[in-house]
């Protein structure tokens, strides 16, 4: 039994590999509209609202997929074979997820959209929530890092496809209103970046949230409630992230004699 379960791990190990591959490459093509539909930048800039970031905001991705390729790597490792058991299958269906969501989001099905970010949402909670404890250097960079990140863009990009949405639905506020409505929900974020970071010690979470809230900032440099919450929350943000350093697991030096 316990080959049987071992060369099932092994398969996963394997289909986690491809996975994050497969995302990757279905991100490529979604990103330049070879996907069959629009391009994901066009979606966004069709239904602009008041919590769109400037566009550097999405070269987070960038690092998010090279952490999910440390990740990919390094739970491959014959030593790790036990170690992520109960995430391996969360994963792939948080790749599936992402790729669901970038296909319903390059032919402008918004709404469908909320509904899948949702479930990518969850799936970076459950895997958060299981990395509480870390045992070792590696784990935290290769594993915590990435999924702490991902996780908190993720948080920011549901607020903001919740949004969209809403806009794209007719769905539309005076501007006193939309900057209130606006300033609130960036409240909310910075909450979770904050809440997150305290229940789950995951300082990289509120970083994710930091970013996205600069860039909100940024876009929105006209409406100056949009930029006095967002420069609350980013301040928030970085000071619930601010002590990672010295909570960092450290390996124990040997006494000198």
């Amino acid at each position: 039994m316990k080959i049987t379960d071992n060369s099932s791990e092994k398969i996963k190990q394997f289909l986690v590999v491809a996975a994050t591959i497969g995302t990757i490459v279905f991100n490529y093509f979604a990103a330049t509209g070879f996907a069959g539909g629009v391009a994901t930048n066009v979606v966004s800039d069709k239904t602009p609202t008041n919590l769109t970031p400037a566009g550097y905001a999405f070269a987070i991705w960038s690092l998010i997929y090279l952490g999910l390729i440390a990740f990919s790597i390094y739970q491959a490792l014959p030593a790790q074979l036990d170690a992520f058991r109960a995430l391996r299958r969360t994963y792939i269906v948080s790749c599936v997820a992402n790729c669901v969501w970038l296909y319903l989001w390059s032919r402008e099905l918004l709404v469908a959209c909320v509904g899948v970010i949702v479930v990518l949402l969850a799936t970076l909670a459950y895997i958060n929530i299981r990395l509480v404890k870390t045992a070792s250097n590696g784990e935290y960079w290769f594993v915590k890092f990435p999924f702490g990140i991902y996780f908190g863009w993720v948080t920011a990009a549901t607020i903001l496809n919740v949004t969209i949405a809403l806009a794209a639905n007719g769905v539309q506020f005076p501007d006193p209103t939309a900057n209130a409505i606006g300033a609130v929900l960036i409240f909310v974020a910075a909450a979770l970046g904050v809440i997150v970071r305290l229940r789950l010690t995951n300082y990289f979470y509120p970083l994710a949230i930091a970013w996205a809230l600069t860039a909100i900032a940024v876009k929105q440099s006209r409406h100056t409630l949009i930029v006095a919450a967002a420069a609350v929350g980013v301040i928030a943000c970085l000071i619930a992230a601010l002590s990672f350093v010295m909570n960092m697991p450290h390996t124990e030096e040997p006494a000198a004699e």
